[in-house]
């Protein structure tokens, strides 16, 4: 079963700006998700994210890159 990719914009974008990375994924067989980041804020874009995530079906995996250096 192939992954489910999931896309997140940042600030100054929305998700059509994945749009043509989303079409040449989907021709390529995967599961595309651009998801509508709030940009609310950290914790309401991470609530945000996530509930998108826990809405996908399917086994789940996760790569994480930080954000910020821990204080």
């Amino acid at each position: 079963m192939r992954p489910t990719i999931v896309l997140i914009h940042g600030a100054f974008a929305e998700s059509s700006s994945w749009n043509g990375v989303a079409e040449s994924l989907l021709a390529a067989d995967y599961d595309v998700v651009a998801a509508a980041n709030p940009l609310r804020g950290l914790a309401a874009d991470a609530e945000s994210v996530s509930d998108v995530v826990r809405s996908i079906e399917g086994p789940s995996s996760s790569s994480r890159t930080p954000t910020a250096a821990p204080s």
